[in-house]
């Protein structure tokens, strides 16, 4: 999941792009998904930061 985020943002994503795709995975996976949904967003919080963006 770390990997896939930071390619993500490598690749020009912006966070409302990456917030709808996690949306729609919480969505289809429902209570299972969540705990990854949250890591995910805790990663791109975390990358940002360290990006100084």
């Amino acid at each position: 999941m770390d990997h896939r985020v930071e390619e993500v943002l490598d690749q020009g994503a912006t966070d409302a792009e990456i917030a709808e795709t996690l949306d729609i995975g919480l969505l289809m996976g429902g209570t299972l998904a969540a705990k990854s949904v949250r890591h995910a967003f805790s990663v791109l919080e975390q990358l940002k930061a360290a990006r100084g963006t």
